[in-house]
């Protein structure tokens, strides 16, 4: 289930955070782990277990080095989270996955914008070396600067910057597969910042060339009539609807639409 923190909750969240900050009590021992490419996670539970200090290094990201407070989160009988909150929303930053298999728990970082967890191997030597006060340190100077506020909030144009990028892709590889320009715009009016947070709005408005690419690439006589479907408009309404006019495809969708992939691909093929 997805969180939403509006400016107030997030003020809230941020006083909270630099009270607990002020009384955390950490576990005696941290655990440091590693991974390819010189990622490494600490991870530094309170005494009562609740949460954790968490940090990630080595990446190309803003979170980079930054100390988080998060909040262990029971997710099924094999899975825990140390979530904490990226851009307005619950993020889950660090998992415990208990697979008997593979003898024991394994731990995964799951960075910004990866699809994909980073498995990661826990290091004894590291572990022992680490000094936790330094880690507080940093925590409490960095919550001073203001950094783990200022990555928590929203941040709308950087998220249009990637959806965006998204439906480029999408684009491209319509174009690629038709033999013809493919462009999706968005009436980003009818998107609010819950709809930007909560849906993946580059596989909702992205669903028309996607469906245009593969309508190419497995029915080679359909790219006769992909070059009057170039121009595609998507907008967010109450009802799912898609038409042709003036060769531009004019597609409304909603957040509860079911099956659009289907729907849109069945209108493609009576065309």
């Amino acid at each position: 289930m997805r969180i939403f923190l509006r400016p107030l909750a997030l003020s809230l969240a941020g006083l909270c955070a630099a009270m607990a900050a002020q009384a955390l009590e950490l576990a005696r021992y941290p655990q440091v782990f590693v991974a390819p490419q010189g990622v490494e996670v600490v991870l530094a539970p309170t005494a009562d277990g609740k949460q954790a200090l968490v940090r990630v290094s080595g990446i190309n990201d803003p979170i980079d080095q930054v100390v988080f407070l998060s909040q262990l989160e029971q997710r099924g009988s094999a899975r825990e989270v140390y979530a904490t909150t990226l851009d307005g929303r619950s993020y889950g930053l660090l998992q415990k996955q208990n697979q008997a298999y593979r003898n024991g728990d394994h731990y995964v970082v799951y960075l910004p914008g990866k699809r994909d967890g980073v498995p990661l191997a826990f290091s004894e030597e590291k572990s022992k070396a680490f000094k936790l006060a330094d880690l507080l340190a940093s925590y409490k100077g960095q919550q001073k600067q203001g950094l783990q506020d200022k990555l928590a909030r929203f941040d709308r144009n950087k998220r249009l910057a990637s959806v965006q990028a998204e439906l480029g892709k999408a684009d491209q590889d319509a174009t690629a597969a038709c033999g013809t320009p493919v462009k999706t715009n968005v009436d980003w009016a009818t998107i609010d910042d819950e709809k930007l947070q909560s849906l993946s709005i580059g596989s909702f408005c992205g669903v028309v060339a996607s469906e245009l690419e593969s309508m190419c690439r497995n029915t080679p006589a359909f790219k006769s009539t992909a070059p009057g479907l170039g121009l595609v408009q998507c907008k967010f309404a109450p009802q799912l609807k898609i038409r042709v006019e003036n060769q531009q495809v004019l597609f409304s969708t909603e957040k509860d639409a079911p099956n659009q992939e289907e729907f849109v691909r069945q209108f493609l093929r009576n065309l």
